[in-house]
């Protein structure tokens, strides 16, 4: 059983994937029965590092980034495999500590989520996400983001731990594993709806959209294992 789970991705024929915290290995997940399908890692043994964040393109190309928005590109490996990869570095690590990655399906882009800023005079009531593209030297604003989120969704602090696309809505979902609340912003950044996520969730490290609108969040499970939870879309 996995203790941790640091991120949820979704592959584009609807598979879950997620990754470790402290290694680069990456597991397939059946959420129906909660249940690792295989693993594979980048490297023999796997690589070690601060990862946060995993995402996948509709070509298939995994992305994972470590704190300092630094990211492996690679593919889907078999059970047990290893994969090599190539390796990107957005430039946000000086100022942003990452926490979670996604694809921007609009304009061909990865989203990045900082935690939290670095250095003198910088917001924190309100999460700071950067875009990023191959090929780019440096990042611009996601947003901007248009309210103080902990406020609306009735927590202390709202610290993103992990992002998502809804490909439905277009809407981006941002969890906030500090003070467990979950927001949905529009593309413009308006903040469309926040809530606490309640005592359910101990500590919500990753966020995905099924193909059929389900929700899944996955929580860090301290000393136990972690734990998936899946919400339907209402109709």
């Amino acid at each position: 059983a996995l203790r941790e789970i640091s991120g949820l991705a979704v592959s584009p024929d609807g598979r879950v994937f997620g990754h470790d915290d402290e290694h680069a290995t990456i597991y397939e997940i059946d959420v129906t029965r909660g249940a690792v399908v295989k693993s594979f890692s980048i490297g023999d043994p796997a690589e070690t590092g601060d990862f946060e964040g995993l995402t996948i393109a509709p070509n298939g190309d995994f992305w994972l980034t470590d704190s300092r928005g630094r990211l492996m590109r690679f593919r889907e490996g078999g059970d047990r495999a290893t994969v090599d990869a190539e390796r990107f570095d957005t430039g946000v690590g000086e100022p942003c500590e990452v926490e979670g990655i996604t694809y921007q399906p609009s304009d061909q882009s990865f989203v990045l989520a900082c935690k939290r800023m670095r250095g003198r005079g910088q917001r924190t009531d309100a999460p700071q996400l950067r875009v990023w593209r191959v090929g780019a030297q440096e990042t611009r604003a996601w947003g901007p983001i248009t309210a103080d989120v902990a406020e609306a969704a009735g927590v202390s602090d709202f610290q993103p731990s992990d992002i998502a696309f809804d490909p439905a809505s277009g809407r981006l979902i941002v969890i906030s594993g500090l003070d467990g609340a979950i927001a949905e912003f529009g593309p413009d950044g308006a903040l469309l709806s926040a809530r606490a996520l309640g005592h359910r969730h101990r500590q919500a490290e990753g966020v995905a959209v099924l193909p059929d609108g389900s929700l899944i969040i996955a929580d860090e499970g301290g000393n136990d294992r972690a734990h998936i939870s899946r919400y339907l879309r209402r109709p």
